[in-house]
């Protein structure tokens, strides 16, 4: 990405799980979400975002979140986040509107078994 964050994505079956660090800006948000949207194959049933790593997030990366989510919606799979109560990251998002408060969870393990339940 850049020397701002680290994008790490793996699989829990069908589920792509993308962690993010470090912080999410103008700077890379668009580049985060092409490698993110580079990684939900066909097969994927869900997308799972983990920002428990994350210790900065400005508009951008709320966009970025949003788009995430419909893009996955668009494709028929599920959309959660993982982060923790007290980090700067959630505030925001809880702040950006009400849509974002279903989405967050605490665990990864949560946010998994959430995708898998819609």
């Amino acid at each position: 990405m850049n020397d701002l964050a680290n994008l790490f994505t793996w699989r829990k079956g069908r589920v792509v799980v993308a962690a993010i660090t470090g912080e999410i800006d103008i700077s890379n948000a668009r580049g985060l979400e092409r490698s993110i949207v580079d990684e939900l194959h066909a097969d994927a049933t869900g997308l799972v975002v983990d920002l428990t790593g994350l210790v900065f997030l400005d508009g951008s990366g709320v966009h970025l979140l949003y788009s995430l989510s419909d893009k996955t919606n668009s494709r028929g799979m599920a959309f959660a986040l993982v982060l923790p109560a007290s980090s700067p990251p959630r505030r925001v998002l809880e702040l950006s509107g009400p849509r974002p408060a279903a989405w967050i969870h605490a665990s990864e393990d949560a946010a998994i078994e959430a995708v898998l339940s819609r």
